[in-house]
């Protein structure tokens, strides 16, 4: 920020969006606990307070009802269909339901299922970029860091490759309302629009399962449903919509910010080509560094104080996640890119009963990603102006990110 002595927390200033952690960092020093008049929420931004945060009983993760009950009634009605299917997202759900949901939702992303997958992820890093190495220029995350992901929770959920687009453009259209930082005047109703298209969507594979049940995703969820009634029908079609959607956003942002994180820092990425086995130690600092989590939103159960100031029952609060991982007092030069990084605990995938449920699965494909990347493409260069990023607060990530191979063809290329 150019002027971090000014407090005013605004999330759609370009510099924010850009680079959001030294005026974070500059919170942390001074004020903690900031009340944010703009946004009318609280900021959290020292690493303890977050995670306190992640796992107090007095904040609650249900964001959606108090917000849902303070629109005007034709607002309202343009989102009742997106809040039905968000509200049954294991992320804004508080005990007692979240237990439940957690404890069935625990047996789709179970160690075994995930290791399975190696060979899958491979295969598709690997056909992903045969099909980049003749290309001189094309876009990081475009052409590699969305489609990996995309690919492997839809293999994973048994859904056609050819949908993609369809499920793509819903998404996008749902991304906005959730943590977006400015106000567009069609929002809610493109939200809307595209919760209910995703919904219609998976409702027919969900049905389609009932008859023709295989071992995927969808079939695990719809076989949860029918045991002792435990996941409702809008349950199933909900988790299906978190599952394609948290499955490929986080880890998109992982391998796109990962891999600008090594261009920009050219040492570190010699040390990863010289020695691949720092590949697990890279992707925590990836995490941690520049992270695909920008924050998480909370809001007050119960009126308490916290370091001096009263936070009212109802208040939103925001616990930025990238300003505790920058944390001076937990991490040592944390503004230093450090592969080796050890200890790395870094609080991206949440903390306590929140716990990201994919973190394996988002590690194993950032490893596999990066690491196959660096080594097919050990001279790749970032072209073009500043990277554009996603406006939100809850996500970091990357629209676009040109990059240029000077090894395009087989020409000059170098073994590492």
């Amino acid at each position: 920020m150019s002027r971090p002595a000014d407090l005013s927390f605004n999330p759609a200033d370009p510099a924010m969006i850009e680079n959001p952690v030294p005026f974070l960092r500059h919170l942390q020093d001074v004020d903690p606990v900031h009340w944010s008049g703009h946004m009318r929420s609280w900021i959290i931004t020292r690493y303890d307070d977050v995670k306190r945060i992640q796992s107090n009983k007095d904040i609650s993760a249900d964001r959606l009802t108090p917000f849902f009950e303070r629109l005007p009634d034709e607002r309202r009605t343009v989102i009742a269909d997106l809040i039905r299917y968000l509200n049954t997202w294991i992320a804004f759900k508080d005990p007692p339901d979240h237990t439940r949901l957690r404890q069935l939702l625990i047996k789709t992303f179970t160690p075994s299922r995930v290791k399975h997958l190696r060979p899958r992820i491979e295969e598709l890093v690997r056909h992903l970029l045969d099909g980049l190495e003749d290309r001189a220029d094309f876009d990081f995350i475009s052409e590699f860091a969305f489609p990996l992901p995309a690919q492997v929770i839809m293999s994973m959920m048994g859904i056609p490759f050819a949908d993609m687009a369809d499920l793509k453009h819903w998404s996008d259209m749902m991304q906005p309302f959730i943590g977006n930082a400015s106000a567009s005047p069609d929002k809610y109703e493109r939200a809307g629009r595209g919760a209910v298209a995703m919904a219609d969507y998976f409702r027919g594979l969900v049905a389609d399962r009932a008859k023709n049940p295989g071992d995927d995703l969808i079939s695990l969820l719809r076989a949860l449903r029918d045991e002792d009634d435990k996941l409702t029908e809008d349950e199933v079609i909900g988790t299906c919509m978190l599952f394609l959607f948290g499955g490929h956003e986080t880890t998109t942002n992982l391998i796109g910010n990962g891999m600008r994180a090594l261009l920009q820092n050219p040492g570190q990425l010699a040390l990863l080509q010289r020695d691949p086995g720092l590949i697990k130690s890279a992707v925590e600092e990836f995490l941690r560094f520049d992270g695909p989590t920008g924050g998480v939103v909370r809001v007050v159960k119960v009126t308490h104080d916290w370091h001096g100031k009263t936070m009212h029952k109802g208040e939103r609060v925001y616990a930025m996640v990238n300003a505790a991982n920058h944390d001076a007092s937990v991490f040592e030069r944390p503004e230093i890119l450090d592969i080796r990084r050890s200890p790395n605990p870094h609080l991206t995938f949440n903390h306590g009963i929140h716990f990201c449920l994919g973190a394996p699965l988002a590690r194993l494909e950032g490893e596999i990603a990066i690491g196959e990347a660096v080594k097919r493409f050990p001279r790749l260069q970032q072209t073009g102006g500043p990277v554009t990023y996603m406006d939100t607060l809850v996500m970091r990530g990357a629209r676009s990110m040109p990059v240029h191979n000077p090894d395009a063809g087989g020409q000059g290329r170098k073994t590492v």
